[in-house]
């Protein structure tokens, strides 16, 4: 085993990496976009098959802890550690980053800011802007592209203020809350 890490090995780990940042560095939006997407749905389908993340009964966030936890029967049953991506809203048509929402704690949006950078080095005008006019689809298309450049877990929706505004969040640790869960 020594000898393949002397002969090379680590090379190839480099080269793969330098290729994936250069791709990164030229993407097209609509490639990012397609590549995004295509990171999400396996993502979902793993929080779906493995973590049953839409079969709960219920779901609750805090800010404050960073925590969104699923529970059956008031039994908690899933927690997950995640970072607020966005919102939009049926009110005004707009999609709003969190970094920009001063309705959204520190503590939940501070790994939302490097898909800004990244916008910046892109000039992607949707990852740079804070707010601008969107139809809710635009939620999901920002989220695919936060959970792959941040390679998170999975995106959760949420409605807040009576449903006139979906929350996005992306997962980025998912625990079973019974520790000795076999999953």
């Amino acid at each position: 085993m020594g000898l393949f890490s002397l002969f090379g090995c680590g090379d190839k780990n480099s080269k793969k990496t330098s290729r994936s940042l250069n791709e990164l560095d030229t993407i097209s939006f609509d490639n990012l976009l397609k590549k995004s997407y295509d990171y999400l749905y396996k993502q979902q389908d793993i929080c779906s098959t493995k973590y049953n993340v839409s079969s709960y009964q219920n779901w609750y966030y805090d800010q404050l802890t960073g925590k969104l936890t699923f529970s059956d029967n008031g039994i908690k049953k899933l927690i997950i550690d995640y970072e607020d991506i966005g919102s939009f809203s049926f009110i005004s048509n707009t999609w709003l980053w969190s970094w920009d929402n001063p309705h959204v704690e520190e503590n939940i949006k501070q790994e939302i800011k490097s898909v800004k950078e990244f916008g910046h080095k892109r000039n992607f005008t949707k990852l740079i802007n804070a707010k601008w006019t969107a139809e809710e689809v635009d939620g999901w298309e920002m989220s695919a592209i936060a959970c792959y450049l941040l390679k998170a877990k999975g995106v959760y929706r949420v409605p807040v203020s009576n449903g006139k505004v979906l929350s996005f969040m992306l997962f980025k640790k998912i625990t079973w809350a019974d520790t000795i869960h076999l999953n």
